[in-house]
């Protein structure tokens, strides 16, 4: 699969073909800048301006084969001189500006990471050299428009996309870079002081949680897939207690220890369930048809007709107590339920004392 480059990339180069252009006159059709990966990218630059006090092009992003939301888009870079011998880089239109504590940016700050940010600054450097100062604006004409398709908005980062990268380098369906995005989550409720969060694989547990717990919603962070990952770093991050919420067709999937729920790596948790409920089934024929319904959400239906969906609050018991192994009983756990429809169908005994505290 095709890799591509990253929004960290697309400013870099844009903001070393503006500074050739402010120093030297003319802005180059493609100019070549190194990565943190040791890979040198050669990228074409378009939308080209030059005055006798600034210049600004544009490198176009290309993420490769990875379905990243900002493909295709534009990275302005303007570059002005400065009395200054520093180099300053800032966001403009299109880049998001950090409003909460706990992310690689200041609250106050364009959302330009720090790898990106020293890329641009030692790309522009090697332009002007040390005796010379610059003012560096970055912007994305379309970046507040694709914000809402990233997680920025729940990370507290207004008014468009983040300039990122550690690489410089877009590998195809890289779970690193999702990874990243999700630990941002918990880095704003440390940053705010909770020392309780509600890990929930998707919007599904997002949205049913909010209306069970009363909670902020800096305290909701998305998991995903990545369970295991994302308990890891509740520990580490010294978080007291943490609550799973979501759908057992996810969360049961923790009772044979799959700790990634990707379904490329755990199959469906339909015999894990039916193996924690079948103590319930009164005849044959019923645990017939919950061996034959095709989803878990299909079991739960079948247990709500036959008055047995309270034995989902003994699965939920049972989650968090592989949770609590997994985290070698050093943070406190509670589990949580919900069918599609976002009702409660499950509660572990903790995660029931936490909401009625």
């Amino acid at each position: 699969m095709k890799s591509g480059y990253t929004t960290g990339s697309c400013a870099t180069a844009a903001a070393k073909a503006a500074a050739i252009g402010l120093w030297k006159g003319n802005i180059p059709d493609e100019i070549e800048i190194d990565t943190p990966a040791g890979t040198k990218l050669k990228l074409k630059i378009y939308h080209k301006q030059v005055s006798s006090i600034s210049a600004e092009c544009a490198v176009q992003k290309d993420a490769g084969d990875d379905p990243d939301v900002t493909n295709g888009c534009f990275v302005h870079a303007r570059v002005e001189r400065s009395c200054a011998l520093t180099i300053e880089i800032d966001g403009g239109v299109g880049v998001g500006r950090v409003t909460k504590p706990g992310l690689q940016s200041p609250v106050g700050q364009a959302a330009i990471n720090p790898v990106p940010g020293r890329m641009i600054e030692d790309a522009v450097r090697e332009v002007i050299g040390r005796h010379s100062g610059a003012k560096v604006i970055i912007s994305v004409p379309d970046g507040e428009r694709l914000a809402e398709k990233t997680f920025n908005p729940k990370l507290g980062i207004v008014g468009g996309i983040s300039i990122l990268g550690t690489t410089g380098i877009v590998r195809p369906m890289s779970d690193e870079a999702l990874k990243t995005s999700l630990l941002c989550g918990l880095d704003i409720a440390k940053g705010l002081g909770y020392k309780e969060v509600v890990l929930v694989p998707g919007n599904l547990g997002e949205r049913a949680v909010s209306g069970y717990f009363c909670i902020a919603n800096d305290q909701i962070v998305q998991m995903s897939n990545h369970v295991g990952f994302m308990l890891n770093a509740v520990k580490d991050r010294g978080f007291e207690r943490v609550m799973l919420a979501g759908h057992p067709g996810k969360l049961a999937k923790l009772l044979r220890d799959d700790f990634n729920t990707h379904s490329s790596v755990s199959r469906p948790a339909n015999d894990i369930l039916i193996d924690h409920v079948k103590s319930v089934c009164r005849t044959q024929q019923m645990l017939d048809k919950l061996k034959e319904a095709a989803t878990v959400e299909g079991i739960l239906e079948l247990l709500s007709q036959n008055n047995a969906l309270y034995v989902m609050d003994s699965v939920a018991d049972k989650i968090e107590e592989k949770v609590r192994v997994y985290l070698h009983r050093k943070v406190s756990a509670g589990v949580v339920l919900f069918d599609m429809r976002g009702s409660v169908v499950g509660r572990s005994e903790s995660a029931e004392k936490w909401r009625k505290n």
